[in-house]
């Protein structure tokens, strides 16, 4: 496995400096999370945190779903509520799309919904749940959904299941879905099935759906679109923020949390690293998150919750085209790290000004453009500057 480390910022030279900017789409929303674009139309729909998904079309937004009553969601932000949103490969003839949230006994589900007559409407009444477990803290619930462009199947993270330091060894043991990457067949009436080569297939005792393991909070995850390699921003612990890399094939990998956190021992300073994977980028956890979520802006630092992008591959702006674009939660900081020569450069200034962000994630629509979802209330589109 190829190791990429970097622990300093570059800042490119001025003639390569890349000319991008950004404009809002949209704004005044609440707690938004994710963007989504129906497959063929490229209509825009926008997941709040509040259980509410808006379709954006033109000048008019329109409630499509108001799953509000049926999720956690408290005055004070935490890390449940909605919190992912996919729409199946074959959208457009099936009208199936899937959800994932943290209901209001505090269980992680994962279902399927289908469209009604009316296009711009969800059937509220076909929810078929496929996953439902129960939480044991209030964090730490990953919920993030990509289907893969390559074997259109349904990926899904869920976290260690909270509190601190992996209390329960969830993410180390494959008996449980905590603190995983799971892959699932959606083409069944029955729900899904469990292909054939996940690692764990056919076993007595491991979860059959898992694809990867050993992380601690998976929040956001995205494939290549050309390759479908998997890129996977794992929130870290105390000290150090993680991008994971899996190349399309790659099963059964373990990244080491709880024992490692990044590319260091985490509890025993002695710990054997040598079966983990490394990530393949790894920046210092300096900032404080209760700050962040209170709106206290802090000085020279890079992060403290890193929310994984894509890899850019769009037309608009060909200096990012390769590029893996990620951000931070806490500091709002933006960037593009390039794979091949391990730079990375801050790009935060040129797409979003200094002003406060909260990046919650990055978007991309069915031309690989990018768009950026800012949790104080706005998305924005990557696009080529003057």
């Amino acid at each position: 496995m190829l190791k990429y480390f970097i622990f300093f910022f570059s800042i490119l030279c001025s003639q390569n400096v890349i000319a991008i900017d950004s404009k809002i789409i949209v704004k005044d929303l609440e707690r938004p999370l994710l963007v989504r674009f129906e497959p063929e139309t490229n209509i825009m729909y926008i997941v709040q945190q509040t259980g509410k998904i808006f379709i954006k079309n033109e000048a008019t937004t329109t409630l499509f779903l108001d799953w509000s009553e049926h999720i956690t969601i408290k005055p004070m932000p935490d890390e449940r509520g909605l919190l992912g949103m996919a729409f199946d490969p074959d959208y457009n003839n099936n009208g199936l799309f899937y959800i994932s949230y943290v209901d209001t006994e505090n269980y992680s589900v994962v279902s399927r919904f289908k469209v009604s007559d009316n296009k711009m409407k969800a059937d509220i009444n076909s929810e078929k749940k496929l996953f439902y477990f129960k939480q044991p803290f209030n964090n730490h619930n990953g919920g993030h959904l990509e289907f893969s462009p390559i074997d259109n199947y349904l990926y899904i993270s869920f976290g260690d299941g909270g509190k601190f330091g992996d209390p329960f060894n969830h993410a180390q043991n494959t008996g449980n879905y905590f603190g995983k990457i799971l892959r699932i067949d959606t083409n069944s009436e029955d729900g899904y099935n469990i292909p054939t080569d996940n690692p764990f297939y056919g076993s007595e005792y491991e979860k059959q759906e898992i694809w990867a393991y050993g992380l601690r909070n998976p929040w956001r995850f995205s494939f290549d679109a050309i390759n479908g390699d998997m890129f996977i921003g794992d929130v870290g612990q105390d000290s150090w923020e993680e991008i994971n890399y899996l190349k399309f094939d790659s099963a059964g990998l373990n990244f080491g949390w709880n024992i490692v956190e990044g590319n260091h021992c985490y509890s025993d300073p002695e710990c054997d690293k040598r079966m983990y994977v490394d990530p393949m980028f790894e920046y210092p956890s300096d900032a404080a998150y209760w700050k962040s979520i209170m709106g206290i802006r802090e000085k020279n630092i890079t992060g403290c919750s890193v929310t994984g992008g894509y890899i850019y591959r769009g037309k608009k702006v060909k200096s990012l085209y390769g590029l893996y674009i990620f951000s931070d939660f806490c500091s709002g900081k933006i960037w593009a790290f390039d794979q091949n020569s391990n730079q990375i450069t801050e790009i935060t200034t040129s797409l979003l000004s200094s002003d406060q962000h909260m990046i919650a994630s990055f978007g991309e629509d069915i031309y690989n453009e990018l768009y950026i979802v800012d949790y104080l209330g706005a998305i924005y589109k990557i696009q080529k500057g003057k």
